[in-house]
């Protein structure tokens, strides 16, 4: 059954992971909508920001019952992308923050009177090693990598209060950490390399083509229903990877065996953790670029009426166009 349309021109929305990479650039389009946006971040820092983006600020830990509450009182709709995404960490934080956290949230618009709420996953949810092209519905039980376990939870969550779930694809574009900022840093002191022949798979997703999606799964998403958001076209890392380096007249990563790859991460953990800071790369990180199979972004198709907008060439030469303005090589 076809949800009802939302108009977004004056309602108030309430973004979680304001000041974030997704949750940045959701706020901005829905301030361009003419929606009276709320954005809720945990960082006291990104106030500034947000007021100049035209975003009233509210600062929250959505691992905070209480403050989450206060911060959704007023909120007619949400959209939850506030998440804990890290590659190695306590369980007990990633639940904390992915599953206690979206509980919140979904407690707080429950008692504010959210007409919609829109929950952010990923794609990791069908895990490194799905084999064959996913289907919406498609969950991966616990893999041991935390992440990957809590964002399932909390889709499923999400999924069983009614909200809306958008699970993006590999989310590249400017702006972003682990799909422009780390890798062209990586290459730039060659501390990048792919698996084997390179062929893992890649889901590219450019940020204004998911912020897209987003939006319309707030204006006409079926509550409990999820919509994979991604340009339906798979690329191998080595060829991301390539067409990034050449964009930016960097070396492209090597190939190496992926056993030895694998050995060298385990030994980065260990003096990573040694030192208390996160590995250039880990283990999982190692498996993730050797990732087979795809995902369906029918539902998104056929429902939302989504379609990508940005291909990839040119989603490369806006991104490595932000990279020199910033300075980064």
């Amino acid at each position: 059954m076809q949800a009802e349309r939302i108009e977004l021109q004056g309602r108030r929305v309430a973004v979680t992971g304001a000041g974030g990479f997704i949750g940045g650039a959701v706020c901005r389009a829905l301030s361009s909508e003419g929606a009276s946006v709320i954005g809720i971040e945990v960082l006291p820092e990104q106030e500034e920001e947000l007021r100049a983006a035209g975003v009233e600020p509210r600062i929250a830990d959505v691992a905070d019952r209480a403050a989450i509450a206060a911060a959704l009182e007023d909120a007619e709709l949400v959209v939850h992308t506030a998440a804990y995404v890290r590659e190695w960490g306590s369980m007990e934080d990633f639940m904390r923050v992915n599953v206690g956290g979206t509980a919140n949230v979904l407690d707080a618009a429950e008692a504010a009177g959210s007409e919609r709420v829109v929950h952010i996953s990923s794609v990791v949810v069908y895990g490194y090693e799905h084999e064959g092209h996913q289907r919406e519905h498609a969950f991966r039980r616990a893999v041991g990598v935390p992440y990957i376990d809590t964002k399932s939870a909390s889709d499923a969550l999400a999924a069983r209060r009614g909200a809306v779930i958008v699970r993006p694809g590999d989310v590249y574009g400017p702006g972003s950490i682990p799909w422009l900022v780390r890798p062209v840093q990586l290459m730039a002191s060659r501390r990048l390399a792919v698996p084997n022949k390179g062929d893992g798979t890649m889901l590219p997703a450019y940020i204004d083509d998911l912020v897209a999606g987003i939006l319309l799964a707030l204006r006409r998403g079926t509550p409990g229903d999820t919509y994979t958001v991604w340009d339906g076209h798979g690329v191998s890392f080595s060829d991301y990877y390539g067409m990034l380096a050449a964009a930016l007249d960097l070396r492209e990563p090597p190939r190496l065996p992926k056993p030895l790859l694998f050995a060298a991460a385990g030994a980065l953990e260990g003096f990573a953790r040694l030192r208390g800071v996160p590995p250039a790369m880990g283990r999982h990180g190692v498996t993730f670029l050797d990732r087979r199979g795809t995902a369906s972004n029918e539902r998104a198709r056929e429902e939302l009426g989504w379609s990508p907008s940005v291909e990839l060439p040119e989603g490369i030469r806006r991104s490595a166009e932000w990279i020199r303005a910033q300075g980064i090589t």
